[in-house]
C-alpha cells in the first residue's frame, strides 16, 4: 500500500495531529509543543536535529512497513540517534513505567490478596527486566558505539554480540495484558482496569517502534563502521 509519507515541508502540528503517539516522540529529541505554523525543517533546524532523522522516526513510528532507505540511513548522525534513544530510556524508566506501575498498584487494592501479590511480583519482575536491559545498552553498546565514532577500535566486542543477546522487552508486557483482561476478579471492572491497559497499550506499541529502531538502524549503522575499520 502506498503511503504518504511525512515530509519536511509539512507543518510539525499536522504531524502530530496524523499520529496522536508522535507525542511520546517529540521528548526524545527535545522538542516541545507551541508548535504554530512551524514546517517540520524550522523546528528541527531550531533544535539543530537531523531533519532526515526526525522524519525517519516519525514514519517509522506511524507505518507499520516504513523501511528506510540505504541513502537515507547514511545521512543519519549516529551522535543524534544515540542522544534519541538516552533520551527514550529514561522517559521509560522514570515517568512512563512508573505511571503504569502506580496504575497497577490501584488495582491491586480491588484484587484478592492471591491475585494482588502475583501483579505485584509480576510488576517488580518486568522492572528489573526492563533496569537490565537499557543498562546493558547504556554501560555496554553505547560506548563501544561512541568509540568507534573517536575511530577507537575495540578488537574484544562487535555489535553482532549487541544483535544476538538483544532481548525483547515486550514478550512480559503481553503477559501483563493477558493476566489484567482475562484473569483478575470481578470486583476489577473495565473502568478500573481501562485506563492502565491503554497506557499498556500504548508503551508496548512504543517499545516495539524502539526496538525496530535498533534493529533495523542502529545495529546497521554500527555494522557500516566497523566494516570501514576492518577494511583499513
Amino acid at each position: 500500500m502506498k503511503h504518504y509519507l511525512f515530509s519536511e515541508k509539512m507543518k510539525m502540528a499536522d504531524l502530530i495531529l496524523a499520529n496522536y503517539q508522535l507525542l511520546y516522540v517529540l521528548p526524545y529529541f527535545e522538542i516541545g509543543l507551541r508548535l504554530g505554523e512551524s514546517s517540520v525543517k524550522q523546528v528541527c533546524e531550531k533544535h539543530g536535529i537531523s531533519v532526515s532523522f526526525f522524519l525517519m522516526v516519525c514514519n517509522l513510528y506511524t507505518f507499520d512497513d516504513y523501511t528506510p532507505d540505504a541513502l537515507s540511513m547514511s545521512q543519519i548522525p549516529m551522535e543524534d540517534l544515540i542522544k534519541y534513544l538516552r533520551n527514550s530510556h529514561t522517559d521509560y524508566l522514570e515517568t512512563r513505567m512508573p505511571k503504569i506501575i502506580d496504575k497497577i498498584m490501584h488495582l491491586v487494592d480491588c484484587c484478592h490478596l492471591k491475585n494482588g501479590e502475583m501483579l505485584k511480583k509480576f510488576c517488580e519482575k518486568y522492572r528489573k527486566e526492563v533496569i537490565t536491559h537499557f543498562n546493558y545498552e547504556e554501560e555496554k553498546v553505547f560506548p563501544y558505539i561512541e568509540s568507534l565514532l573517536k575511530k577507537e577500535k575495540n578488537a574484544k566486542y562487535r555489535i553482532k554480540n549487541y544483535e544476538s543477546n538483544h532481548s525483547n522487552i515486550n514478550v512480559s508486557l503481553n503477559d501483563l495484558k493477558n493476566i489484567i483482561i482475562k484473569y483478575l476478579p470481578a470486583e476489577c471492572t473495565v473502568e478500573n482496569c481501562r485506563d492502565v491497559l491503554i497506557d499498556i497499550f500504548l508503551f508496548e506499541s512504543d517499545l516495539y517502534k524502539h526496538t525496530l529502531l535498533e534493529d533495523r538502524i542502529l545495529i546497521s549503522l554500527v555494522a557500516r563502521i566497523e566494516n570501514m575499520f576492518d577494511g583499513q
